[in-house]
């Protein structure tokens, strides 16, 4: 039989066709045909977020930086009937525990889209830079940089005590 596999795309979303087996190139074309109008006609695309949108910022306690954003790996998008209601759809993030060093498109953690408290797609969660660990005398630094501001504060408190008596 005559046989045929299409891809098109419309309005941002692709869909493809296959017919087997049918008794002439005519009637496998007006099926073909069908099949893609039934789903551009019944079915759209919505994208919740973009992959060059950022996600969230990650603080990094032990990283050569202090933050570093996190993007999609790909768009967040859904598939839905044209008589569907875009509300209604919830969005959740799961990071993973970092450990140094990361480098660009390194995984860190998952975006859930949920409908009705229930997973219906899950996309990778990137970051788009390279991050090294701090080094052993950044770490020593910071330290004291906090320690220093531990006692300036009681000495502040010391002060406000000593002026008020």
């Amino acid at each position: 039989g005559y046989c045929m596999a299409v891809t098109a795309k419309r309005n941002n979303m692709r869909l493809i066709a296959i017919v087997l087996g049918e008794e002439s190139g005519k009637v496998r074309n007006s099926e073909t045909s069908e099949l893609l109008d039934y789903g551009f006609d019944n079915y759209k695309t919505m994208v919740l977020k973009n992959r060059n949108q950022v996600i969230d910022t990650i603080v990094l306690e032990k990283g050569n930086k202090s933050e570093v954003d996190v993007y999609l790996k790909e768009d967040a998008s859904i598939l839905m009937r044209q008589s569907d209601s875009e509300n209604g759809y919830d969005t959740e993030i799961s990071l993973n525990n970092i450990s140094f060093p990361l480098t660009k498109n390194d995984v860190v953690g998952k975006f859930f889209i949920k409908k009705d408290n229930n997973i219906i797609k899950e996309i990778d969660l990137i970051i788009k830079e390279d991050i090294n660990s701090k080094k052993f005398y950044e770490l020593f630094l910071d330290l004291l940089k906090n320690t220093l501001y531990i006692w300036v504060f009681f000495l502040y408190i010391y002060v406000i005590i000593y002026i008020v008596e």
